[in-house]
């Protein structure tokens, strides 16, 4: 798949969940905001209801105080008030009280109007619908007069009730009861048919309401009373102006609460949440249609842009491919207008640069190689000539039976071989003890009694791994600068032991020592060529001589860090110490280092 077309997709896939979450969450808000609406909305209903209550029961209200505020209607009272009061003056105040109550107003605005006292008198105005009513009443079936009389003269708003004033089928009203001030001056109710209640008006087609008097009586339910126990729930609240959200009948479903203090009336209005689903569902086209002009303008963008970006590396990469050992100079540079793909073609070029310089670095360093080949070669003719010449010795020194020098020249000669050898670098501990020997006994020739030598190395380090010569070049330092200017025996101990964790070797002689500014030389030298080490690929190349400090850098190759090559003045004489940690297999540690 071409690098445009990943970009295309990948984009793709991107871009289509960008928009799918951008209209999913355009969708989320837009249910959100229209669930908020459909709360106030509701909350507004049910305020609605609460005010047209209070309308209704300000009607009734208003029409006991028109009807008190006649004085002769207030005369007539307390005429029918008395015990003994002739019949002309009672028949007169019945007759006016009887027709100030019934006026048109009365008889259109409610269901029924009812004068009554103690004395047995009841006066009504009705409807048309009503075609009888009773002329006395028994005081004592009335339950709510309580009420009115303990409330001061006010208005008491009774919840519903069967209506007392007629006779059989008599529809369930609501009334407010006033009682009229004085003694046995008798009750003005207002009647209301609770049925007329579904007249109210609401928002909504789908909102059930409930409407509660005096607290907690139900005047009202418009669904027949399915959610009273909800509707208990809500009023336990104590909360006058709310919205819940509740589960009612197997639905979730809105429910506002509002109060009136006037007449203490409260309103809870029910309606589904199904609704904000029909409402948001409606936007949902739109939704759709805005997600995918989305889509599309992003895809668009995508794609152009990924041309615009991919044109530079295109052109890079058919340089990568069209690049030669013999045009590696000659590539171009890559036209682009962005700061990224043009720092990436520098980058190339300079990548270029540095390989063409590696390659003819490589070049140097294959014909060099071949250079030390061929001394390798040359060098091999050497100790073949000198192998010849010592048997030629060795052969006169038969004749003329002198075995010393015989052996000298056998010595002599298996140095030779062993120092020779360039198959292998490295040698054992149990190896270099033997090649030692050898090079003991030629110095023990040479020097006779004023050499003494001492090896005392311990068995469990033989099989240990050194570069070949370590020994003899550190004893022959000791030979060559430690006895200048003394006349003393040359005392030589090789000392080899193992403790917990490392192996061991220590050369000591008994000469003058370093001095402080040659160890201190040693040791800068030494630190030099380990850097040298760890930042070059071909050290030994560089490392000429055969003196100590050729020998730690051929032991560092060897062991790392894990190499202790220690110089130091000790008692009569100098110190040498090479230690590793222990590893039958040949694997070296992290060590101290040079000290």
């Amino acid at each position: 798949m071409r690098f445009q077309t990943k970009i295309i997709f990948v984009y793709l896939i991107l871009v289509l969940a960008l928009a799918l979450l951008l209209g999913s969450l355009f969708y989320g808000l837009n249910w959100q905001q229209y669930a908020k609406l459909e709360e106030n909305t509701l909350l507004n209903t049910s305020g609605q209801l609460v005010t047209q209550m209070n309308e209704k029961i300000s009607q009734m209200s208003l029409t006991m105080e028109y009807i008190l505020s006649d004085p002769t209607m207030l005369d007539d009272m307390h005429i029918l008030a008395r015990k003994n009061v002739a019949d002309s003056y009672a028949t007169g105040a019945a007759s006016y009280i009887r027709k100030a109550l019934y006026t048109e107003y009365v008889t259109s605005h409610f269901y029924r109007t009812i004068y009554f006292n103690q004395m047995g008198y009841v006066f009504t105005a009705e409807s048309g619908e009503i075609r009888k009513s009773r002329s006395s009443a028994n005081l004592n079936e009335i339950r709510y007069l309580k009420a009115a009389d303990s409330s001061l003269y006010k208005p008491v708003l009774i919840t519903a009730h069967q209506d007392n004033w007629g006779y059989d089928g008599n529809p369930t009203v609501y009334s407010l009861v006033k009682a009229v001030q004085g003694s046995n001056m008798g009750y003005i109710e207002v009647q209301n048919k609770v049925s007329s209640l579904i007249n109210l008006e609401v928002t909504g087609d789908d909102i059930t309401y409930y409407i509660y008097v005096n607290g907690n009586e139900l005047l009202y339910a418009s669904d027949g009373g399915e959610r009273t126990a909800l509707c208990e729930k809500i009023l336990e609240n104590g909360k006058k102006t709310s919205v819940y959200k509740v589960k009612a009948k197997n639905n979730t479903e809105y429910a506002a609460i509002s109060h009136s203090q006037q007449y203490d009336i409260s309103v809870i209005a029910f309606e589904s949440t199904a609704v904000v689903d029909r409402m948001v569902l409606v936007t949902l086209p739109m939704v759709i249609l805005i997600t995918l002009i989305l889509f599309l303008i992003s895809m668009s963008y995508v794609i152009l842009m990924s041309r615009y970006l991919t044109r530079p590396l295109q052109q890079m990469r058919n340089m990568m491919e069209h690049t030669q050992l013999e045009n590696i100079g000659e590539q171009g540079d890559v036209q682009s207008y962005d700061d990224e793909i043009q720092a990436l073609s520098s980058s190339y070029l300079d990548l270029m640069d540095r390989l063409q310089k590696s390659v003819v670095k490589e070049k140097r360093l294959a014909i060099l190689q071949l250079q030390a080949q061929f001394d390798s070669l040359q060098a091999q003719v050497n100790p073949h000539f000198l192998f010849n010449v010592l048997n030629i010795i060795s052969s006169r020194g038969m004749q003329d039976n002198d075995e010393q020098i015989c052996e000298m020249c056998g010595c002599l000669a298996a140095m030779l071989r062993y120092s020779t050898n360039n198959i292998d670098r490295n040698a054992r501990v149990a190896e270099e003890l033997e090649y030692l020997q050898q090079y003991f006994y030629l110095l023990k020739a040479r020097y006779e009694d004023r050499i003494a030598f001492e090896i005392r190395i311990e068995p469990e380090i033989s099989r240990q791994i050194l570069p070949k010569l370590t020994l003899q070049q550190i004893v022959e330092n000791s030979i060559n600068h430690g006895f200048q200017d003394s006349t003393d025996v040359m005392k030589l101990t090789i000392t080899g032991w193992q403790d917990a964790e490392r192996w061991n070797i220590r050369i000591h002689d008994n000469g003058q020592g370093f001095s402080t500014e040659s160890l201190e030389e040693l040791k800068d030298s030494m630190e030099k060529i380990r850097e040298k080490i760890l930042h070059q690929n071909s050290m030994e190349m560089e490392i000429g001589g055969m003196g100590l400090v050729n020998t730690y850098a051929r032991c560092y190759l060897l062991y790392s860090d894990s190499l202790v090559f220690s110089l130091q003045n000790v008692g009569d004489g100098a110190d040498v110490l090479i230690s590793a940690f222990t590893d039958s297999k040949g694997n070296h540690n992290v060590g101290k280092g040079v000290e």
